[in-house]
């Protein structure tokens, strides 16, 4: 029988435990006690009423504690997951200097500007790292973009997102650099004002691929509904990504429907049905069988990571 790899949340707050689930789950906690190869010992935060909400969800049969520290003087478990605010990120990793995971899962994004990466890889010690992008792992995204590759030429891509540069732009940049590799150039767009006290804007930006796409990014700060939303113009007609993944759409050209001779985009079925997206599920058994030895590659890593820190800090640079 294979043993169980040991793994530990620190910080319990929304992502870490509390995020409500029903099909997929959306917390660390909660995916780690649905996997069979994942026995889930501990819980780290520091504040107490955290710790006992986690408790009441989960059971008192896993353990909390109020540091790393006190864990590892009790526990070293093999998993890791870091959900704690950017600006512990680095702090709560040097705390396993001394007893290290075999690899950590850290959430997104990891560092806020990129001149402290030097620091984050020195922390990290070249332990295996994940981070939690998780669209990078959800099988309707891996098909959506997949079958747009097989099919089609890709001419452009649109962006439009509200709730931040750092905190949901990032997921879109993350998933084009996964599909669509390294980018060559870097485009802020002055398009709205912006509140200078906001540390988190939803900026306007053009990103230049090396493949030669590019996608331009509107950002909406004034809006009080969540949006974000891609779409993809292509040789054979559009595709979509809508309600930040649970939706996708097809529009193809097709002659004759409102006008004679125009041949006109009109909506087609898309063999996806709506829903909730996942991708933490996927994303711990890809950290299982990397683990095992059967994935020879996380497939949402430090370098994708890093490199989506490295475009942002780029943006914001020119802001300032």
């Amino acid at each position: 029988m294979r043993s169980l790899y040991k793994a530990a949340v620190i910080g319990l707050g929304r992502v870490g435990s509390l995020y409500p689930s029903s099909k997929a789950p959306r917390t660390h906690a909660e995916t780690y006690l649905k996997n069979k190869r994942v026995d889930l010992v501990a819980g780290v935060d520091p504040d107490y009423k955290a710790r006992q909400k986690f408790l009441k969800k989960f059971g008192k049969n896993i353990l909390v504690f109020e540091s790393v520290n006190l864990m590892l003087s009790k526990i070293q478990p093999d998993i890791v997951s870091i959900c704690v605010p950017i600006s512990s990120m680095i702090k709560v990793i040097k705390d396993f200097s001394k007893k290290s995971p075999k690899l950590f899962f850290l959430e997104k994004p990891v560092i806020e500007n990129y001149n402290n990466s030097k620091s984050l890889i020195s922390s990290i010690n070249k332990i295996p790292t994940a981070v939690n992008y998780h669209r990078c792992w959800d099988p309707s995204h891996t098909l959506f973009f997949n079958r747009i590759k097989k099919k089609s030429m890709i001419k452009s891509i649109r962006v439009i997102y509200n709730g931040g540069i750092l905190n949901t732009s990032s997921h879109i940049i993350a998933l084009l650099i996964q599909n669509f590799g390294k980018i060559s150039n870097v485009r802020k767009l002055d398009l709205q004002k912006h509140n200078p006290k906001n540390r988190d804007p939803s900026l306007s930006f053009i990103l230049d691929f090396k493949c030669g796409i590019q996608a331009v990014f509107h950002g909406f700060d004034m809006i009080n509904y969540d949006l974000l939303e891609l779409e993809m113009i292509t040789s054979t007609g559009i595709y979509s990504i809508k309600s930040a993944g649970c939706r996708k759409r097809l529009e193809l050209p097709k002659k004759n429907t409102f006008y004679p001779n125009y041949n006109q985009l009109v909506d087609s079925p898309y063999p996806m049905p709506d829903g909730q997206i996942e991708g933490l599920s996927q994303a711990v058994k890809n950290i299982v069988n990397y683990l095992d030895g059967k994935d020879k590659n996380l497939v949402c890593d430090l370098t994708i990571s890093l490199e989506v820190s490295r475009i942002i800090s780029s943006i914001l640079n020119k802001l300032r």
